[in-house]
């Protein structure tokens, strides 16, 4: 892979971060405006602890899949597998070293249910990778 390709990469796991945070927002307000309505604000900040990571777990390997098939389809000349895991790599690197600068604890990743969410993202990564490259042939 060149570097151009390794900063692709890069650029797939920061946007599949931004989308997954960001979709979380909506979610949150949906929950304090149609599901639980008049709580205080602690209520709220509190329920987004648990309701913000089901973005990143329903929205993350969608976007990966996404992302990586449109690319291997842009690129026929690169190997878009490989291509693919770099970007969970990356994705990988950029959560878990953001984590413990925003105060949060790392353990969190080092547990049955984080593997599974990941596996799951890079189960959608190489799909998209796998079917991109599929729709050039």
């Amino acid at each position: 892979m060149k570097i151009s390709d390794c900063l692709k990469a890069v650029g797939v796991a920061l946007a599949t971060l931004v989308i997954t945070i960001t979709a979380s927002f909506p979610m949150v307000a949906y929950y304090a405006y149609i599901i639980e309505p008049g709580h205080e604000q602690e209520f709220y900040v509190e329920a987004a602890q648990w309701i913000a990571p089901w973005s990143s777990h329903i929205l993350g390997p969608i976007t990966f899949f996404v992302f990586n098939y449109w690319l291997a389809r842009k690129s026929p000349e690169r190997n878009a597998r490989v291509f693919a895991l770099v970007t969970i790599l990356a994705y990988l690197v950029i959560d878990l070293g953001s984590v413990p600068a925003m105060g949060g604890d790392i353990t969190v990743f080092l547990t049955v249910a984080a593997a599974c969410w990941i596996a799951l993202k890079l189960a959608g990564a190489m799909l998209g990778a796998y079917l991109g490259e599929r729709a050039q042939n």
